[in-house]
């Protein structure tokens, strides 16, 4: 089985290299096209690592490697948030966990390289412990992507969550499953590990090829974010504007954005329009991301009104709240502060 080894690590390794070069040598500029290169050679050191030879005869390299190869599940949830969260910023204990995860791998590797007497208690703290965090950013790395896949508005992106959220996360699955074989695990089940990277990689890539004209929207860092534009703004002579009108209309007449649980699905239908083309309308003429961010700019403008009109002195944020289409006060706090800098109670005690 050592040539069925071989083979699945080097189409595996082919495949992590075109993706590494792709994005290294079109998305250097940008935070993501760093990452997922770094992402991409960091699997490739997790497969070189677990070759014989580099295992057996080369041990500097091995531990070298390995480093490089625990940091990928890390890597990958970096990835994920901001490829598909359109919230700036790894919250801090997002962070911590990532670190220790590293530290508490860095040190069992260490650990476990120079003896191989293991005590119950390191190696639950070594061993196991870096692994159940493993495992729970992978799956946290699926639910990322798939869980605003309804409301995603960039198309290529939306197009791109499935493969990614199954072809990533079995990988790092993998990576998790092969680690629980402390030492060398059987050949056979490393070129079974290896060809299935190779198989999930040429899918994302394959995907990534067809979508590569709308390649730079797939990572635009959710840091850069682009200036709303409004609906006045958008040209007279662009064939567009009645449509976005006709929606603007409905919006803002109607208040359809005061409907608790609004759909992008419903909203297609109440403007009697494909969904597709609404999604394409909203993102590419208002340059909104996703479906919650339009609904905001909406619900926290009528609420902006309302919160500094004399006449509105005596209602409570709350039910301010609920009546713009909030299903609970503290997401209508966490949509006012990320558009306004303050909270609600600050912005009503503070008039502009």
């Amino acid at each position: 089985m050592l040539w069925f080894h071989y083979a699945s690590s080097f189409l595996a390794i082919s495949q992590l290299l075109f993706m590494g070069l792709f994005y290294l040598l079109h998305h250097h500029r940008q935070l993501l096209g760093g990452l997922i290169s770094l992402y991409s050679f960091c699997l490739i050191a997790y497969i070189v690592a677990r070759m014989p030879e580099v295992n057996a005869e080369l041990p500097t390299l091995d531990y070298l490697l390995g480093l490089c190869a625990i940091a990928a599940p890390a890597l990958l949830w970096i990835i994920t948030h901001y490829l598909f969260n359109d919230e700036p910023g790894i919250p801090r204990s997002a962070w911590s966990l990532m670190i220790g995860y590293f530290v508490l791998r860095a040190m069992g590797t260490t650990f476990f390289g120079i003896t191989n007497s293991v005590t119950s208690t390191w190696f639950w703290l070594l061993f196991v412990l870096p692994q159940m965090i493993m495992l729970g950013l992978s799956i946290h790395v699926v639910y990322m992507a798939f869980q605003g896949f309804s409301d995603d508005l960039i198309e290529p992106r939306r197009q791109l969550r499935v493969p990614f959220a199954i072809g990533m996360g079995t990988i790092v699955g993998v990576i998790v499953g092969s680690g629980f074989f402390i030492g060398n695990s059987p050949l056979y089940l490393d070129g079974i590990y290896f060809f299935i990277i190779f198989l999930f990689i040429l899918s994302i890539n394959l995907t990534t090829f067809r979508l590569h004209k709308d390649s730079p929207q797939l990572i635009v860092d959710n840091s850069e974010k682009q200036s709303i534009i409004p609906v006045s703004r958008i040209r007279s002579r662009d064939p567009d504007k009645p449509l976005v009108e006709r929606i603007h209309h409905a919006m803002e007449n109607e208040r359809l954005y005061a409907e608790q649980g609004l759909t992008i699905g419903d909203l297609a239908r109440r403007v009697n329009m494909q969904e597709y083309r609404l999604r394409r309308l909203i993102n590419q003429k208002l340059h909104y991301r996703n479906f919650n961010q339009y609904l905001n700019h909406y619900r926290i403008g009528e609420a902006a009104r309302r919160l500094q009109d004399p006449q509105e002195t005596g209602t409570a944020i709350s039910s301010i709240a609920l009546d713009v289409g909030y299903a609970s006060l503290s997401s209508f706090n966490k949509a006012f502060k990320e558009i306004h800098g303050v909270t609600p109670s600050f912005f009503r005690s503070n008039p502009q």
